[in-house]
C-alpha cells in the first residue's frame, strides 16, 4: 500500500476515534440509583432545616447545606471579658443563649484539664481555652443544690453515677457582646442537633465525615479542637471560602472562624443584675428554653438562606445508615468508600459555589417552602382519616373526595394520570420529575401520598384495609409536626429534648412543661441512663 494511502487511512482512524464519545467517569465514584431509597428522610431533613423543633426530633443530621447570612445581621457572644474577640469563637443567634456563657471565673479555674484526662463536663466546658464554658450544677450560678439538679445534672446524669468535673466556683457576671456581619457571609450548615455533645450520633457528620476522627465518641466534649479542625478544613480544602459553620443545640449557633475578618463589634454589656446590686439574676434554663421554643418553626428574620439545589446528603445514596432497630441514622457503619464519596461531593459543591451570588435573590427554588405546602395540606387530613372518628364507608369516601376530586377526570378515570396531577399540584412549574435531589425526594414522597390516597378512593376497597394503608403511609412519612403538643396554656411550652436538656419521656412523648418541670428534666442525652434505641 502506498505511503500516501497509509497516511490517509491513519488519519481516518484518528478522526473516527476522536468522534467516539466515551462515558464520563464520576470523580466521586457514586453508586447511582434510579430512586432515592431514603426520600422520606431527605424530605424531613429539608423540611426541618434551620428549625429547632424538627432538628431536635430528628437530631442526627446527615446533610450539609451551603448557607449565607446577610450583611448587618446581629449575633451574640457571652464571655468573661469586655474585649472584642479577634479569632475563632462561637456566636449565638439569640441573646438568651449567649448570656449563659457571660460569666467570669477565678483565674485558677480557667485552664482545661490535661488532654489525656477523661473529662466530660458541660457545653464546651474547659475546652475553649478554659474561658467561659465551665458551668456549675445550678445552671451557671450558685451553689450545688440536691433539690435543684439544674444544667450539669442534665449533662452528667444522676448524681449516683459520679463523673470527674471541676468543683463549683464563685462567679461574677461576664459580658454579653453583640456583633454584626460585615458582608454577605458564606457558611456551611450542618443539620440536626449538630452542636450536641452526645454519643447518640449528633456529631457523626463532623467527627467521622468532615474530620475523619476514629475516637469521636470518646472526645465529643473537646469543642475547641473540633471547631479548629473545621476552620482548618475550610482553609486547606476550600481556600477559606466557608467563613464558619452553623450548628444547633439548645439554640442555633455559628462557629465563626475569624471574628475580626467577618464581624463588626457593636457593644459589650455587663450581664449582671438590672434590679439591684444585691440581687442575683436567675440563670435557670427557663429563659434559655423559652427563647429556643420561639424558633421551633424557623430562625426567622431572613437571617439565614440555604441552598436547597446544591447540597450534600447521605440520604441520596445507597448507604448503610440505619442500624438494626434504630430510628435515627448513624455514620458508624458507613464504609470508607462511601464516606470518601460524600467528601468528594462536598468539595465539589463548595469549590463550585459562587458565594458572592445572593441565595435570597429568588432565582433558586426554595424546596423547603414546597415541603411546607405538602405538610400543610396533608398532615391533619392523614391523621383524621386514621383517627377512628370516621365510622362508615360513605363518610370515608366523602373525605377522600374532598382531597382528590380536583385531580380526577370523571369521564376518563386514569390512575397514573390522577397521581401525576396530584403530585404536580405542589411542585414548582408542575414538575413531576424534577432534576435536583431535593426536587426528586419531594416528588417521590408526594407520589407515595397521592397513590396511597387514590387507591383508597375506590368503592371496591375495604375501608379497614385503606385505613391500614394510610397508617403505614404515616409511619413512612414520620413528620415531626405529629410529635408537637396541642396548644399549651400560658406559662408552659411544648418541650422535646434539646441538648443538654430533656428526659427520655420528653423525647418519646413531648408535652407542655413549665419552669419547675424543666429544672428536673434531664437524662436523655446521658448514655448511662435509659434511652430509646438509636
Amino acid at each position: 500500500m502506498p505511503s500516501s494511502t497509509l497516511l490517509l487511512w491513519f488519519l481516518y482512524v484518528l478522526a473516527v476515534t476522536a468522534s467516539v464519545v466515551l462515558p464520563r467517569s464520576d470523580p466521586c465514584n457514586r453508586r447511582q440509583t434510579k430512586e432515592i431509597d431514603d426520600a422520606n428522610h431527605l424530605f424531613n431533613a429539608i423540611h426541618s432545616s434551620m428549625r429547632q423543633w424538627g432538628s431536635s426530633v430528628n437530631h442526627n443530621g446527615m446533610s450539609l447545606f451551603l448557607a449565607q447570612v446577610p450583611a448587618g445581621t446581629q449575633f451574640y457572644h457571652g464571655t468573661h471579658t469586655s474585649t472584642p474577640v479577634q479569632g475563632m469563637e462561637w456566636l449565638a443567634f439569640e441573646p438568651e443563649h449567649a448570656r449563659n456563657f457571660a460569666v467570669k471565673f477565678p483565674k485558677k479555674n480557667r485552664r482545661p484539664p490535661p488532654r489525656s484526662q477523661t473529662y466530660a463536663a458541660g457545653p464546651r466546658a474547659a475546652v475553649d481555652k478554659g474561658i467561659q464554658y465551665s458551668i456549675t450544677k445550678d445552671g451557671m450560678a450558685g451553689e450545688d443544690s440536691p433539690e435543684r439538679p439544674g444544667l450539669l445534672e442534665a449533662i452528667f446524669g444522676s448524681p449516683k453515677a459520679p463523673r470527674l468535673r471541676p468543683a463549683p466556683s464563685p462567679m461574677k457576671p461576664g459580658w454579653l457582646h453583640t456583633y454584626k456581619t460585615k458582608a454577605l457571609t458564606p457558611l456551611l450548615y450542618i443539620d440536626g442537633m449538630s452542636a450536641g455533645k452526645t454519643s447518640k450520633g449528633t456529631l457523626d457528620v463532623q467527627d467521622i465525615l468532615l474530620l475523619n476522627r476514629t475516637d469521636a465518641d470518646d472526645d465529643r466534649f473537646w469543642e475547641y479542637e473540633r471547631a479548629s479542625g473545621l476552620c482548618k478544613l475550610s482553609k486547606e480544602r476550600w481556600g477559606g471560602k466557608i467563613k464558619g459553620f452553623i450548628r444547633m443545640e439548645a439554640g442555633f449557633e455559628i462557629i465563626m472562624c475569624s471574628f475580626d475578618q467577618s464581624l463588626d463589634f457593636q457593644t459589650a454589656t455587663r450581664a449582671g443584675s438590672a434590679l439591684s446590686k444585691d440581687y442575683t439574676p436567675s440563670r435557670s434554663i427557663w429563659n434559655w428554653i423559652h427563647a429556643v421554643a420561639s424558633r421551633y418553626d424557623g430562625i426567622g428574620g431572613h437571617r439565614v438562606t440555604l441552598d436547597y439545589n446544591n447540597f450534600v446528603t447521605a440520604f441520596s445514596h445507597d448507604m448503610d445508615l440505619f442500624l438494626p432497630d434504630a430510628h435515627l441514622p448513624r455514620l458508624t457503619s458507613t464504609s470508607d468508600q462511601d464516606l470518601n464519596t460524600l467528601r468528594c461531593e462536598l468539595d465539589k459543591v463548595v469549590n463550585d459555589w459562587d458565594s458572592t451570588e445572593d441565595l435570597s435573590a429568588g432565582q433558586f427554588t426554595d424546596w423547603q417552602s414546597v415541603a411546607d405546602m405538602i405538610v400543610a395540606r396533608y398532615a391533619t387530613e392523614l391523621k383524621y382519616l386514621t383517627s377512628g372518628r370516621i365510622v362508615d364507608r360513605t363518610h370515608f369516601l366523602k373525605e377522600l373526595d374532598r382531597l382528590l376530586a380536583n385531580f380526577i377526570d370523571s369521564d376518563a378515570r386514569d390512575f397514573d394520570a390522577e397521581v401525576a396531577r396530584c403530585v404536580a399540584q405542589n411542585m414548582p412549574g408542575g414538575q413531576v420529575k424534577p432534576s435536583s435531589i431535593a426536587g426528586r425526594a419531594l416528588s417521590l414522597v408526594s407520589t407515595r401520598i397521592c397513590s396511597t390516597l387514590l387507591r383508597a378512593f375506590s368503592t371496591r376497597v375495604d375501608v379497614a384495609q385503606a385505613v391500614a394503608d394510610i397508617q403505614s403511609l404515616i409511619t413512612y412519612l414520620d413528620w415531626t409536626i405529629w410529635k408537637r403538643c396541642d396548644q399549651c396554656e400560658l406559662g408552659r411550652i411544648c418541650f422535646t429534648p434539646v441538648w443538654p436538656f430533656g428526659s427520655t419521656q420528653d423525647y418519646e412523648h413531648p408535652q407542655c412543661r413549665n419552669e419547675s418541670e424543666l429544672q428536673s428534666s434531664y437524662g436523655y442525652w446521658d448514655e448511662r441512663g435509659a434511652m430509646p434505641a438509636m
